[in-house]
């Protein structure tokens, strides 16, 4: 065919139309490219992937999903995959800023210097310090003209902010990374590494005999240690299940989990997609609903006075949205009528979706105790010991090998794993089974003598479901120049008092590395801390 005359030919219009074409393909290619750079370089393979798969550059929903997938990547001061030597220079670089503001400030009214120190937090995503007391503004303001502190807050705001994109990317799910992102796994091994690493770098000193230990030795004694920490909580919930017995008290288990818009994933199958109905909410806002539903549950049984006891476990779903398992004890009729309360709780959010009604409560009645179906639970949220080849039914893989993936999410997300509740608090026990001799009240000896063998069911009969009290002496002073929390130094019956043995101890942090040529005395920060 050929052009008449005038008229461009249809190969040159063909070659521009194609021209065109390729020039408009590149420029949503380079948009697409820029958009993921601002992610961590191995999320970008990832993120681009979704994006594909939700229709590419040429969708327009699924350009609207990459936008809102790399928002909290976008303009930060301290990138998402900021390691431990950037952070480090950060705060530095923070720390400068916020001399420099109140230099510029002179000394006016400390709470004018909090507020412009404050907007400064602000700039860099971290939450400022609020004063304890009413008016106390310099303790705050000391705190932001500290370096350390501001590595700490820079550290919570990149495992906080990093999670958040990784859950609203789809990177955390089933067939993924289960729980948590594989850089807050990376980030949770590192901070374990740094503590342990000062922990066997540390010495303890008394202070009136000059006797030395080491700090390792007394944080494995302690619950710091897993082990330790899974025990006590064994013998805990065995002492409920005995003290339960003897009153003739049922046992159920509940199950509590939050509405589908807090979950980024549905799962089909063995495979999981994105949750239409996701509402962009972090595992943080699911465990705030969750909180807010068990404190209104909880009111409600105070007011009716139902006696129900038991432990709660959180523990996430293969997104990262958390869900509650409940082991709870009471007079069935107690207990039926707090189910009830809880469940309708539960189910004034969106009752009408789908599911709801079946999955948003749900309960078990146990025809024994519950200390061998919590054991399972404590193990996989501490450090997986004991579980053998069992599975987890949210991601098929082993227990054992999950542990160290829960006890992360729970870092990141700061959320507490474990909640005993309608009993004792666990403090005065602690301290009662440090006191080695007797005391003159018989309830108080009874209670000590419980707590010295591990009886936690005896310890409740003595001591009763609401304890005892706790003799605490006032605060120390802090570096910042406020009163920090005051030390347990006994417990209390309200006829006799247990008193602790107390002995002042100085932490020699990098004593066994640190130390002056004449004589090996420790060089270094130390600290003064009251130890049993």
């Amino acid at each position: 065919m050929t052009a008449r005359r005038g008229e461009m030919p249809l190969s040159i219009i063909r070659a521009r139309v194609e021209a065109a074409y390729q020039a408009e393909q590149k420029r949503c290619a380079d948009w697409v490219k820029g958009r993921l750079s601002v992610l961590p370089f191995h999320w970008a393979a990832l993120v681009g992937r979704e994006h594909a798969r939700r229709g590419g550059a040429d969708s327009p929903d699924a350009n609207r999903w990459l936008m809102s997938a790399v928002e909290p990547a976008e303009g930060r001061r301290v990138p998402l995959s900021a390691g431990e030597s950037d952070l480090r220079a950060s705060s530095v670089v923070a720390v400068s800023q916020a001399k420099g503001l109140a230099l510029v400030l002179g000394v006016p009214d400390a709470g004018e210097v909090w507020a412009v120190l404050a907007d400064l937090c602000g700039r860099w995503g971290a939450a400022p310090p609020k004063p304890k007391e009413a008016g106390e503004y310099w303790p705050a303001v000391r705190r932001m003209l500290c370096r350390r502190w501001w590595l700490r807050a820079l550290r919570r705001v990149v495992a906080h902010d990093c999670e958040a994109a990784a859950v609203r990317a789809g990177l955390v799910r089933r067939g993924l990374w289960c729980y948590c992102s594989q850089d807050q796994l990376q980030r949770r091994r590192q901070q374990r590494a740094r503590q342990q690493a000062a922990i066997d770098a540390a010495l303890l000193t008394d202070t009136d005999t000059g006797e030395q230990c080491d700090l390792s030795a007394v944080v494995e004694g302690s619950v710091a240690n897993p082990a330790i920490k899974r025990g006590e909580l064994m013998v805990r919930i065995k002492g409920v299940d005995e003290y339960a017995r003897a009153q003739g008290w049922a046992c159920e288990f509940w199950t509590v989990t939050c509405p589908s818009r807090y979950h980024a994933q549905v799962t089909h199958g063995a495979t999981s997609e994105p949750n239409p109905k996701y509402c962009g909410a972090t595992p943080r806002d699911g465990q705030a609903h969750l909180r807010e539903v068990w404190a209104r549950a909880r009111a409600s049984w105070d007011r009716r006075g139902l006696q129900v006891a038991g432990l709660r476990t959180a523990e996430p779903h293969h997104d990262g949205c958390p869900h509650w398992h409940l082991i709870a004890y009471g007079p069935a009729a107690d207990l039926a009528a707090a189910r009830d309360i809880l469940r309708d709780y539960a189910l004034r959010d969106s009752p009408d979706e789908a599911g709801a009604q079946v999955r948003r409560f749900v309960h078990l009645v146990s025809d024994g105790g519950g200390a061998a179906y919590a054991a399972k639970y404590i193990a996989k949220n501490i450090d997986g010991a004991s579980l053998g080849a069992d599975r987890d039914t949210e991601t098929g893989r082993r227990l054992s090998k999950m542990a160290e993936r829960v006890t992360s999410w729970a870092a990141a997300w700061r959320i507490r794993q474990f909640q005993f509740w309608g009993m004792p608090g666990v403090t005065a026990w602690r301290a009662l089974r440090r006191v080695s001799e007797a005391v003159e009240s018989a309830a108080l000896e009874t209670a000590r003598a419980a707590a010295d063998v591990g009886d936690w069911c005896g310890y409740w009969s003595a001591v009763g479901s609401d304890g005892l009290t706790l003799i605490k002496e006032d605060g120390r002073l802090t570096e910042y120049g406020d009163k920090g929390a005051g030390r347990v130094v006994g417990v209390s019956d309200g006829v006799a008092d247990a008193l602790l043995a107390m002995r002042a101890w100085v932490i020699s942090w990098g004593a066994k590395i640190r130390t002056l040529a004449d004589g090996g005395r420790a060089r270094g920060r130390s600290s003064l801390v009251p130890c049993l």
